[in-house]
């Protein structure tokens, strides 16, 4: 969808949503298929009385996929005289249930949702066990993951690195480097939960370092096997990809000493 260029005519508003990803075609809209994006462009029209209003997000997301707190951007034409309390009333209201709008903001008219992010997190939750209410939810591997195993191969994928092993082909037509600022992992009785932290990220290249670090934690790959992914080529990670239905968007950052101190902090609770 083209981005649009702001106005002293034009309203903008920040929008922070959750939405349960399955049975749509991700966030972008496409034709013919059922996304969020498209989704929230139709209920959006009917709010505004406004068939050309905008609405970008932080980030695409893969069909299947879930948000915990995702942010996009409105931008409208249309005057109103709807509190923003108001406008996310009514997004609730018609809204499909898996859609829930958390709050709607007025924002300057410079704020976009994808430009002017400085990182992102995402949570991607691994079963420790079968379950009958999960599956939509994590993955469940079967085996007994070496979760110290899986930690150690965490630190290999952090920091500055070309991530071309992990791309689809589109990705390809630009830069395939991205800052990982950390991987984290955590682990209880139920799950195992690995949360990744960076700039931006590749197309489907959560779900491939997650697949990397499943294949270590059974010991069907070494460190250096994983390591080897850094220079390896282009997609060759494709077939470790994790399912889609256990990666969660977590959250998009605005700020950068709100995005370092949340850093810190993460780095901070790894190390206990």
């Amino acid at each position: 969808m083209a981005k649009t260029t702001p106005s002293s005519k034009h309203q903008r508003y920040r929008l922070n949503l959750e939405f349960a990803g399955t049975g749509f075609s991700g966030w972008q809209k496409q034709d013919n298929a059922r996304t969020i994006q498209g989704t929230l462009l139709e209920v959006g029209a009917e709010i505004f009385n406004d068939k050309g209003l905008d609405i970008q997000g932080h980030g695409r997301t893969d069909a299947g996929v879930h948000a915990l707190n995702y942010t996009a951007h409105l931008e409208t034409s249309s005057e109103t005289r709807q509190t923003p309390a108001a406008i996310c009333e009514r997004f609730n209201t018609l809204l499909p249930s898996s859609i829930a709008m958390l709050s709607v903001t007025p924002c300057d008219p410079r704020f976009h949702a994808r430009h002017t992010c400085v990182g992102r997190s995402y949570l991607y939750q691994i079963a420790r066990r079968k379950s009958a209410f999960n599956k939509n939810y994590s993955w469940w591997p079967k085996e007994q993951l070496k979760v110290a195993a899986m930690a150690d191969a965490a630190e290999i994928f952090t920091g500055m690195h070309d991530f071309a092993a992990f791309a689809e082909k589109p990705e390809l037509k630009r830069s395939t480097t991205v800052l990982v600022n950390g991987v984290f992992i955590y682990e209880d009785e139920e799950m195992i939960r690995v949360r990744i932290v960076g700039s931006h990220f590749l197309w489907k290249m959560v779900r491939r370092i997650v697949g990397v670090l499943v294949e270590v934690g059974r010991g069907a790959l070494s460190l250096e096997q994983a390591r080897a992914f850094l220079t390896a080529p282009a997609g060759s990670a494709a077939e470790h990809t994790a399912p889609a239905a256990g990666l969660f968007f977590e959250q998009a950052f605005y700020d950068r000493e709100a995005f370092e101190r949340y850093l810190a902090t993460e780095s901070a609770e790894d190390e206990l």
